[in-house]
């Protein structure tokens, strides 16, 4: 009887990045609903920095994983691409969170939104009534309630993906030896 090896590259970029972009998605689902629970989430540096955290913690997973199922190689364009269809994955499950929440689950959230940006412009030295009411435009039930934002979402969330994509690929990558 002959003993078989299977190949432990058995796993593609693709797969590694639905199972860690749904699980992403699901980890931010719960930090952001938190964030909005607690208002933190009107603090744009505070959610801005756990989305981050988040989402680089993702991709050092999903490349951790694919390595592990690969050999312990990984090539620059292959962990771009799991970062870049993890955020794909899970800024759609944002979108959709996002969606769900404004619209159905605190329908009052945006009027505390505006209240909250109001008064901290209200607070800085040589801000206007015009430049408050500007600012103010963007943050509209129409604009916030559309079912627009989940693509607004989506698109941000390719950007900021690819933008974290390029910095941790850059550090976890490790190529195969030229000549093995």
């Amino acid at each position: 009887m002959e003993n078989t090896v299977t190949a432990t590259g058995a796993v593609t970029p693709t797969s590694v990045a639905i199972r860690y972009g749904l699980l992403t998605g699901m980890v931010w689902l719960i930090v952001d609903f938190v964030m909005r629970v607690t208002e933190l989430s009107f603090k744009f540096s505070v959610y801005l920095s756990a989305a981050i955290v988040v989402y680089i913690i993702g991709a050092v997973l999903a490349h951790r994983f694919f390595k592990q199922n690969n050999n312990g190689f990984m090539t620059y364009k292959q962990g771009l691409v799991i970062v870049l269809i993890l955020s794909l994955i899970s800024g759609l499950l944002s979108g959709l969170f996002n969606y769900i929440y404004v619209n159905f689950i605190d329908p009052d959230y945006i009027g505390r939104m505006r209240t909250d940006m109001e008064a901290w412009l209200s607070s800085l030295p040589n801000v206007t009534e015009a430049q408050i009411d500007k600012s103010l435009e963007d943050l509209s039930e129409e604009k916030l309630t559309s079912p627009l934002q989940i693509g607004k979402g989506l698109m941000s969330s390719a950007i900021t993906g690819f933008i974290i994509g390029l910095i941790v690929t850059a550090f976890t990558k490790h190529n195969r030896p030229e000549f093995e």
